[in-house]
């Protein structure tokens, strides 16, 4: 039984921080689990580089040589030391955790060959072999800042994607606290490649704003962003469901002014000419045309555009995302015979196709599907030297539109904004707040209990809150949290405003020891383990033995307090004879030692 061994002490232990968000809970974890893109392969050939070793198996020596993993049915296995090992899953850990010297290759489906620091999990998931890439957060941002925004853009703006990119991390990771890992390496998620040292610019920018997340109210913001807004940006109530007070329409000219910025624009001549004719899209005359046949009753010929309106937005003003424009033309054969007059008509925006012609003006082109931001304004189109007056239908926006936009971003750091400014601009009235770490956090110390870098223990079952944050002492402000930021025992400073008192109920693990300071701009949550309580509800019940059977099978695997309340015999594994300890306790054959 001793396959079922998952070692707790081969890399730093997960040190989570949990922060309550409106309608969701954002968990901040130094650590992050990525699900690679491996494609649906039987077997994974890799090479790891430097010093690791394999999970649960000490004895056997790892070396720098090329190894395939493979599917067996549901286990993985790998030939390695001159012998065959398969397990339900293998876990190759790097020997130095957290830093650049020991790494694994291998070729990635969707981003070809790249370099993971970190440790690294095989597994099957439907009859294929998966790999997850697990490695401190900012580690991770080395991997995707370069990957969604350039590595050659100016340092301010990769600073504020690094931001962006660690609160969306941060918040994606909360949410799959159930599943083997935490955020994938797509645009799903965010674009992750790995490490390069070759990004030497956006290592800084990482580097510069470790540990920094948004936040309102004290709340850590999921902070979505996206390639370009399209001048305008946008509210989540009009992308999703709910509208949160950091997200506002506001136009965005640095947006607009980004010559990479992606749009579509299809010219309307003031006066219809042969020439302007040939400098139309032949879309969107034909569709002109037809509708003045239409509002005239009869056949008619273009002469003019007199006017040319955008109306009816999707969302509420002032939102610019148009639906439809009404365009006044002048034409003959409006009143019968060959008299002139002047006809309304309406178009709907996203019935129009153009693009493809040589008119189109995009500055890089894209899918139709994928421009979101519709309209039309005022304009000329220059040919040979003369310039055409005139209205454009335009289509910009790659993306959603919500929070950063990475072209405006590129833009402004250009102007000179530093990434403050860039994040204050996109994430109204947040506040950059610094996520600090065991060593850099002021200490947590206690008399009864036992207070170390991946958390506190020793806590009885069923101790109150109040009891425990009674036994705690720190020179930063103290309270215990739950696992979505609401303070349970004790006074937590946010901003200039001191949040209230709760008490209920009993400590458990989940629940955490926190720690502000300078002025509550910072803070550090500490993690709580009572062991035997493996699924966190303040109970040693058999929800907990459910809970730990259900990682030994990898059905849910456990991670950080959770993993650590598993260990019940406190031998740095998680296996069957923890499950036998905590099966006897419950009955009431064995007791359950907290001193761990």
């Amino acid at each position: 039984m001793r396959g079922w061994r998952y070692m707790l002490a081969a890399c730093p232990a997960l040190l989570l921080l949990f922060a309550a968000l409106p309608a969701r809970a954002a968990v901040y974890a130094p650590d992050v689990r990525v699900l690679l893109s491996l494609g649906k392969e039987q077997t994974i050939s890799f090479t790891p580089v430097g010093t690791f070793g394999l999970q649960g198996y000490p004895d056997t020596a790892v070396g720098n040589e090329p190894l395939a993993v493979s599917a067996v049915g549901k286990r993985v296995s790998v030939d390695i030391g001159g012998k065959t090992i398969t397990a339900a899953s293998l876990t190759f850990l790097c020997g130095e955790y957290g830093g650049r010297l020991d790494y694994i290759r291998l070729k990635n489906a969707a981003h070809g060959t790249c370099t993971y620091l970190g440790n690294m999990t095989f597994d099957v998931y439907e009859g294929a072999v998966r790999g997850i890439n697990t490695l401190p957060l900012e580690q991770y941002l080395y991997g995707v800042v370069p990957h969604e925004m350039s590595n050659r853009f100016p340092v301010d703006a990769q600073k504020a994607q690094a931001v962006c990119a660690r609160g969306f991390a941060v918040a994606r990771s909360s949410k799959n606290l159930s599943r083997a890992y935490d955020i994938s390496d797509t645009s799903q998620d965010q674009v992750y490649r790995g490490y390069a040292s070759a990004n030497r610019r956006a290592i800084a920018a990482v580097d510069a704003t470790r540990g920094q997340v948004l936040t309102y109210d004290g709340d850590i913001v999921e902070t979505y962003y996206s390639a370009s807004n399209g001048g305008q940006t946008e509210k989540t109530g009009n992308v999703w469901s709910v509208d949160f007070p950091y997200y506002v329409n506001a136009d965005d000219p640095y947006d607009l002014a980004n010559d990479s910025s992606i749009e579509e624009k299809s010219f309307i001549p003031q006066q219809y000419t042969e020439t302007t004719r040939k400098l139309m899209d032949p879309f969107v005359l034909l569709a002109l045309q037809r509708a003045a046949n239409k509002a005239a009753g009869r056949e008619t010929r273009l002469l003019g555009t007199v006017q040319v309106t955008p109306k009816t937005p999707s969302y509420a003003a002032p939102s610019r995302a148009f639906t439809e424009a009404d365009v006044v033309l002048l034409v003959e054969g409006a009143l019968g015979g060959g008299q002139t007059g002047q006809v309304t008509i309406t178009l709907k925006l996203d019935e129009l196709k153009f693009g493809g012609y040589e008119n189109m003006l995009g500055r890089l082109g894209a899918g139709k599907t994928r421009l979101r931001l519709r309209g039309a304004e005022r304009g000329s189109y220059y040919h040979d030297g003369i310039a055409y007056p005139g209205w454009y239908f335009t289509e910009r926006r790659y993306g959603h539109g919500v929070g950063l936009s990475q072209r405006g971003a590129q833009e402004r750091a250009r102007a000179g904004q530093s990434y403050t400014d860039i994040l204050a601009f996109y994430y109204v009235n947040t506040a950059l707040y610094t996520v600090g770490t065991y060593d850099t956090a002021p200490a947590i110390t206690s008399e009864v209990y036992r207070v170390r870098n991946w958390g506190v223990s020793g806590i009885p079952a069923g101790a109150a809150p109040g009891d425990v944050l009674g036994n705690l002492s720190s020179k930063g402000g103290l309270s215990i949290v739950n696992s979505k930021g609401n303070v349970i025992a004790g006074n937590v400073i946010a901003g200039n405003a001191v949040t209230g008192n709760a008490a209920g109920g009993s400590v458990r693990t989940g629940y955490f020891v926190r720690v502000e300071y300078d002025g509550g701009t910072s803070f550090f949550d500490l993690p709580i383990v009572v062991y035997g309580d493996v699924d966190g509800d303040g109970e040693i019940a058999y929800g907990d033995v459910t809970a730990l059977q259900n990682h030994l099978l990898r059905a849910a695997p456990l991670g950080g307090a959770y993993l650590r309340a598993a260990d019940i015999n406190h031998d740095g594994d998680v296996d069957a004879y923890d499950m036998g300890i905590l099966i006897r306790a419950i009955n009431g054959d064995a007791g359950i030692s907290q001193g761990g």
